[in-house]
């Protein structure tokens, strides 16, 4: 093997490792982040909205994004949490909340269900949902 042929694989396997690497940081970034999975919140007092996401789905992650624009405005009078449809408890979660991907599950502080709602056409008529249907 000459000098050059082993500098081109060695490069090339190299190259490859980075590509590798950089994909799954990419992969980590789509992931959601600041959103709980644990749903025992709902009926404990607390309003509670629950975002059915699936990870490979684009409206769910375009619902998320709309959601995490205006989180913070209801910071202590919504908590947030997220079933993944991927996994068996967020499959179970969504099929006796009647819910599909990319939507989300509204429920009063006593646990009644108060709505459903998929993506809205922008985050305002988001928060006016919100508004709505908890009564702010």
């Amino acid at each position: 093997m000459s000098i050059m042929s082993y500098s081109k694989t060695h490069w090339a396997q190299w190259s490859t490792i980075l590509l590798i690497v950089l994909a799954l940081g990419y992969g980590v970034t789509l992931l959601p982040t600041g959103y709980s999975e644990d749903l025992s919140d709902i009926g404990s007092g607390k309003n509670v909205v629950v975002l059915i996401h699936n990870k490979e789905g684009v409206h769910s992650l375009n619902l998320m994004n709309q959601v995490d624009a205006i989180r913070d405005d209801y910071a202590g009078r919504i908590e947030f949490r997220i079933a993944e449809s991927g996994t068996p408890m967020g499959a179970e979660f969504a099929k006796r909340n009647m819910a599909g991907d990319a939507m989300l599950v509204m429920f009063q502080g006593d646990g009644t269900t108060v709505g459903r709602i998929a993506i809205q056409d922008s985050t305002e008529k988001l928060a006016s949902m919100f508004d709505q249907v908890f009564g702010y």
